[in-house]
């Protein structure tokens, strides 16, 4: 593999991590990273890329308890190359971008959002229910305040626009406030679909049905009131 290809896929599991933790105990010589997902096929996805960047294939193991898919990689060598990449501080809430991604080409940076969209992006289910196009909107939720500035700065550096930072929001059971980050509006996420896509299954059916609505709306002289997969309707 070339360096190039490898520096896409190194910064799409950074990205992709950003739901993901690094587990680390010396007394007993682990150095795991783990990845938690309902979809099986993305995972298998980002193993590829494990495998064709780091020359390990991680395991999947389904978690019978949450009903969830889980990655596993279990190697020092990976682990320490990854924390120092990524500048990883030990917790998700701390944790800014890395510099590997801040002062990379676009296509470095396009990688890390399409990962971390993956792993933290929310669309709406198009292809379930109608949606009124004000309600048509990407989703990012977050523990890191700062990681989400830095992702809308980002974003924005493809001119997409986004919403501000929103938060914090507290949840119970979950020990640390969250923050979000909305990209607004069928234009602005078609837009997102087409410049920064996104390699997990169910969001490219979505984001995919959305640029065609979206070509619709442009085609369509009067008032469109909502949308779905099966069309436009007034």
């Amino acid at each position: 593999m070339d360096s190039i290809q490898s520096d896409l896929d190194t910064a799409y599991i950074i990205g992709a991590l950003r739901d993901g933790c690094f587990t680390r105990n010396e007394k007993y010589y682990v150095y795991r990273v783990r990845i938690y997902q309902k979809n099986k096929e993305w995972l298998e996805k980002i193993s590829d890329k494990f495998h064709q960047t780091f020359g390990k294939m991680p395991t999947i193991k389904h978690d019978s308890r949450d009903n969830v898919w889980c990655l596993v990689l279990d190697s020092k060598d990976i682990f320490q190359k990854l924390v120092k990449l990524s500048e990883f501080p030990g917790n998700q809430k701390t944790w800014k971008t890395p510099r590997f991604v801040l002062e990379a080409p676009k296509e470095i940076k396009k990688a890390y959002i399409c990962g971390f969209f993956d792993a933290e992006g929310g669309v709406p289910h198009i292809e379930k229910k109608e949606q009124e196009q004000k309600n048509i909107r990407i989703y990012f939720s977050q523990v890191s305040q700062e990681a989400l500035i830095e992702l809308k700065s980002l974003i924005e550096g493809f001119d997409i626009k986004c919403g501000k930072v929103s938060g914090p929001y507290f949840k119970k059971g979950f020990k640390h406030p969250t923050y979000g980050l909305r990209i607004h509006g069928i234009s602005e996420v078609a837009k997102f679909s087409t410049l920064i896509g996104s390699l997990h299954h169910e969001k490219i059916l979505r984001l995919k049905t959305i640029e065609e609505l979206n070509r619709c709306l442009h085609k369509t002289p009067e008032p469109v009131w909502s949308i779905s997969a099966r069309g436009v309707s007034v």
